[in-house]
């Protein structure tokens, strides 16, 4: 059953912004950050992305642990 909500796509809502000005979309289920905007799936889960409200999608900054 799990893997049935892989399949349904997921809105990306946030983009990663690093210190040196790169900024990267975040996955919505595993929170990694995706090497690709636009990508049907994530490339480390295989989450179905959605990005139909991506130019709302909120920026946050990154913080060293």
């Amino acid at each position: 059953i799990e893997e049935v909500t892989y399949r349904q796509p997921l809105a990306v809502t946030e983009i990663l912004s690093l210190p040196n000005g790169e900024a990267f979309s975040v996955c919505p289920r595993c929170r990694i950050t995706l090497e690709r905007e636009y990508q049907q799936f994530c490339d480390r889960c295989g989450q179905r992305l959605s990005w139909k409200d991506f130019s709302k999608a909120k920026i946050i900054k990154w913080k060293p642990k």
